[in-house]
């Protein structure tokens, strides 16, 4: 299973952070992917492979919603 957390707080862009209904997902609002395992670990990428790993702070932890294509 897993978990969404949200990294920053409502963008100042009402188009931005607007909530998309039919996926649950907010729009252009980063945010990572936390396995709820007890090591809570990240959603990572890495040589174009999906893994998990420990919260490392770099980029490819952090996702965003695109609503024109509808993907992640």
């Amino acid at each position: 299973m897993w978990d969404i957390q949200y990294v920053d707080e409502v963008p100042a862009d009402p188009k931005k952070g607007e909530l998309n209904t039919e996926y649950g997902l907010y729009v252009e609002r980063p945010f990572h992917v936390i396995s709820k395992l007890g090591a809570g670990r990240y959603l990572d990428v890495v040589w174009n492979k999906l893994v998990v790993k420990t919260r490392n702070g770099f980029d490819s932890q952090v996702w965003i919603f695109d609503q024109l294509t509808k993907t992640i």
